[in-house]
């Protein structure tokens, strides 16, 4: 697996996670979306990857925010708010779902336990939420 290549968007949200180093996790998320998605390096291109990359670190960031606050609809705020700009930019809601499916699936034995199911917890409640909002429209 190649190693990320951290811009300064990506460092500073890196810093602003604090301690939890998620970078494993996001190499390996990137890793597969773009394995199982091979359109997405064409479509987008090496700057697709870079927003992939800041994005996954984004994800992470309100995590760890909604992790602080010991509040749910933190996360499931972020994650509509997501939605609506990134359905806005012609991705669809499956490919955030997927995305954070893939975050589960990458996580385990990384974090601190508390830290992980906290986390998973978080994501199960963004997608159920963003599933709802799909199955609405």
């Amino acid at each position: 697996m190649t190693k990320l290549i951290l811009s300064p968007t990506v460092q500073k949200i890196k810093a602003d996670i604090g301690d939890i180093d998620v970078t494993p996790i996001v190499e390996k998320v990137v890793a597969t979306m773009y394995s199982d998605f091979p359109f997405l390096e064409e479509k987008f291109g090496e700057k697709g990857k870079e927003r992939t990359i800041e994005d996954n670190f984004y994800h992470f960031l309100y995590l760890n925010t909604a992790y602080k606050l010991n509040d749910t609809d933190t996360f499931i705020d972020y994650a509509t708010w997501l939605n609506s700009v990134l359905v806005s930019r012609g991705l669809k809601t499956d490919m955030i779902i997927y995305n954070f499916e893939k975050i589960q699936e990458c996580m385990p034995g990384i974090l601190e336990p508390e830290v992980e199911k906290r986390f998973m917890d978080y994501l199960e409640a963004g997608i159920q939420k963003l599933k709802q909002s799909t199955n609405e429209d």
